[in-house]
């Protein structure tokens, strides 16, 4: 699901249906049916993503993306992208194949709903 905050979620839905269509990316319809959760997102990026994409070591890094207010759709599919080997960097190869694709689909919006900020400063 893409980060809509609030307003329709199934709009939102369709947006991350439709998005991935277009991407060609193939998913079982029990996963674009999940409705992905945020809160579970966040523990999870608190876990896994931070050491990379937090605030503190973005600023260290500047070729480490910033994940936050990304299009969730975008980001679910890099990470399956990832998972599935379509896409090579062997750090996001390892921590992809370790969530499943609901896991995924709550981190993505859980990052999507993220605002991002400047870190250049």
């Amino acid at each position: 699901m893409t980060g809509l905050v609030i307003g329709n979620v199934q709009a939102a839905d369709n947006s991350f249906k439709e998005t991935l269509a277009l991407k060609q990316l193939t998913l079982p319809s029990e996963l674009l049916n999940y409705q992905a959760d945020a809160s579970k997102g966040e523990q999870l990026a608190n876990q896994r993503c931070i050491a990379c994409h937090g605030d503190a070591m973005l600023k260290m890094m500047a070729t480490y993306p910033n994940l936050k207010g990304q299009k969730g759709a975008y980001l679910f599919k890099q990470l399956v992208q990832f998972k599935r080997g379509e896409r090579t960097n062997p750090i996001m190869q390892g921590q992809a194949s370790m969530l499943s694709e609901t896991e995924m689909k709550d981190v993505a919006l859980y990052y999507s709903q993220q605002t991002a900020v400047d870190l250049s400063q």
